[in-house]
């Protein structure tokens, strides 16, 4: 899941001396300067890091009805930092601050609302705060929104075509799950007229961020000459990158380039540990794959294969609870 994080303060205050003079501001009550002072604490600028101080500052002036500390107190709710782990309490600051048109809690309150994290699962609910905090140009929310209409169910109507507005308007702000998304779009022709030049572009914004799916779905396309002329060996390249993050599209067919030998040197012990990888990840296709291989190596080869998987460190993996679907080809929309 990407994590809420703490924002630093959006109400207008004069800059403090140093962190004694913004300690003095807190304890007069300023709530600003409280805001501060936790947000120092929360990330160690200055002070030695203490959640449990940054969520009394925050508090204080959270309880002075002070948006962003509300929310920035949701955040260490959420994710036990400072406080016990406690949804409901997450729910309701950022509820306070969602109410007083924070942009971030109203997103916060999206995804409390579509998982049932501290209040009652709504989707109906879970879409509305998408909507505002969407409106308010929030790019995660606005990539949330674009997954609903995307997938549909739920109360929300599939619809191609507004998912790839709000997709657009996330990806414009630099969010990299937004740009493969709208990339895939373009690559499917669903809610845009296909065209493959604008899916490289958008892929490959994403894959510059290093975006696993965005790795891989670069390198098909450069693998199948869409978008781009044909190239095995910068096919390999982002496959490789997808794969060693953890990405089993890539490591199937970083494996399938190995096998046989295209923008890689053939090697079978090569693409044996990649389909392995890609099979424990889930892919079922590996699974076949390894059979057909395992039949053209030597007891030799398929030694050295295991040795390595055994010598191998773990692979980064993505995640597995993202707060924002990934449209990457090859894998099926579907």
């Amino acid at each position: 899941m990407r994590e809420a994080t703490v924002q630093n303060s959006n109400e207008k205050e004069a800059a403090p001396a140093g962190v004694s003079d913004l300690e003095r501001q807190a304890r007069a009550g300023v709530a600003p300067a409280q805001n501060r002072l936790a947000f120092l604490y929360t990330y160690g600028e200055g002070v030695a890091r203490d959640y449990a101080e940054a969520a009394r500052w925050y508090k204080a002036a959270a309880d002075q009805g002070l948006a962003s500390a509300q929310y920035n107190l949701g955040a260490l709710f959420e994710h036990g930092l400072g406080v016990r782990r406690d949804y409901s309490q997450a729910a309701a600051y950022y509820r306070a601050a969602a109410n007083q048109g924070h942009r971030l809690a109203q997103a916060r309150m999206g995804l409390m609302y579509e998982r049932g994290w501290g209040v009652r699962q709504n989707f109906e609910e879970a879409l509305n705060s998408y909507r505002s905090a969407a409106e308010a140009g929030d790019a995660m929310a606005q990539c949330r929104l674009a997954d609903r209409y995307y997938s549909g169910g739920e109360g929300v109507r599939r619809d191609y075509s507004q998912a790839a507005v709000w997709y657009r308007k996330a990806a414009e702000q630099g969010l990299s799950a937004a740009q493969n998304n709208l990339g895939a779009l373009y690559h499917r022709g669903r809610g845009l007229p296909k065209d493959d030049v604008q899916a490289v572009y958008w892929y490959r914004k994403a894959a510059d961020q290093r975006l696993p799916a965005a790795e891989n779905s670069l390198g098909a396309m450069y693998q199948d000459g869409l978008g781009v002329a044909k190239d095995y060996a910068k096919a390999a390249e982002w496959f490789r990158s997808a794969a060693e993050r953890g990405d089993k599209g890539g490591q199937f067919n970083l494996a399938s380039l190995s096998a046989v030998g295209r923008g890689v040197p053939l090697d079978y012990v090569s693409a044996y540990v990649w389909y392995t990888r890609a099979y424990s990840a889930g892919d079922k296709r590996s699974g076949h794959k390894l059979k057909d291989l395992a039949r053209l190596m030597t007891p030799r080869q398929i030694q050295a294969a295991q040795v390595r998987l055994a010598d191998e460190p773990t692979l980064i993996a993505p995640s597995r609870d993202s707060e924002t679907a990934e449209l990457g080809a090859p894998q099926s929309l579907d």
